[in-house]
């Protein structure tokens, strides 16, 4: 008898965060392989050529964490690429592969989510996010570097669900973020009916992750040229983490981060990404309409084809002017 698995595989920025810590570890129907408790296999798949013996091992060891009375849902958005290597990474089409390989037909009947949202405002949180991370380029050099290493092509959904369906057949669940938003707990039910689960369990509406915004991304680009990262290794001062050892800096750490907090890291993502900060100021954060009419213009016939698909209801947004 086959085993029922259900994968996750992102896209990166559709509610991927929120579902992993407030929706999966609350299904009584599946058992859930945790990002924390396989992240080596998890970015092992992402990253890795595999040969025979690495898929033989990995399956084993995702073996070992699923369970024979449930089907086992693993949630990993890296499985659909990485979106701020900007070179020679796995692509998310060699990902898919390599899965079919460590889950093969014969033995797992496997079921894909895809989370899928407007490619112009799903890069716009990426550049956000690479921000966040200690990155200094502008937004037009970001883009263009995309670009220029045939990133763009990564969000062609229509051409990545021809790839699912030559692996995988019509086994998946395309999670549109937009109809998410739009009606949270009604879309969530259609989710969770499609892996087994007939009710929506409680969760917080507390935001999980709030980006910058119009002011704190300007600072970013500023402090990220101070600051020693990964993003800029010749940045002059180190980010230093202070071990909090009053329960008085603790709770200020919390109201400000809302976050417990033991320790606290001094750099520009924990000066801007706070409650003090966006209430000093707060505004959206939006390319540049050129940027925005260049990448929309990209995506507009993929997306055209996607609206097309049985069963998937499409926002005109994606594809109209």
């Amino acid at each position: 008898m086959k085993k029922t698995i259900y994968l996750h595989v992102g896209f990166h920025k559709t509610a991927t965060t929120f579902l992993q810590w407030s929706i999966f570890p609350k299904l009584k129907k599946v058992k859930l392989i945790r990002k924390t408790h396989a992240k080596k296999l998890l970015t092992e798949v992402r990253l890795r050529k595999l040969n025979d013996d690495d898929v033989h091992r990995i399956r084993n060891e995702f073996e070992k964490q699923s369970s024979d009375k449930v089907p086992t849902l693993i949630s990993y958005e890296g499985w659909t690429g990485s979106p701020f290597s900007q070179k020679n990474s796995k692509s998310a089409y060699k990902v898919l592969e390599d899965l079919r390989r460590i889950f093969p037909e014969e033995h797992y009947d496997v079921h894909l989510i895809i989370g899928i949202r407007k490619q112009v405002d799903l890069m716009t949180s990426l550049y956000v996010e690479f921000l966040h991370q200690g990155g200094n380029k502008k937004e037009s050099e970001y883009i263009d570097e995309l670009e220029r290493n045939n990133k763009f092509s990564h969000y062609l959904y229509n051409d990545y669900l021809n790839a699912v369906e030559e692996l995988f057949g019509d086994n998946y669940f395309v999670f549109i973020y937009e109809n998410f938003k739009k009606g949270k707990d009604n879309y969530l039910l259609e989710l969770l009916n499609y892996i087994g689960v007939k009710k929506v369990p409680k969760y917080t509406n507390q935001q999980v992750n709030r980006s910058y915004g119009v002011f704190q991304a300007k600072m970013a680009r500023k402090l990220n040229t101070l600051f020693k990262t990964q993003k800029n290794p010749d940045g002059k001062i180190p980010e230093i983490t202070i071990k909090l050892k009053r329960n008085f800096s603790k709770k200020i750490a919390s109201k400000l981060l809302d976050k417990k907090k033991k320790t606290i890291t001094l750099s520009p993502r924990t000066l801007l990404q706070n409650k003090l900060s966006f209430k000093l100021h707060y505004k959206r954060y939006h390319l540049s309409d050129d940027l925005q009419e260049r990448i929309n213009e990209y995506f507009k016939e993929d997306n055209k084809k996607l609206a097309q698909r049985e069963g998937i209801e499409l926002p005109g947004y994606y594809y109209e002017n």
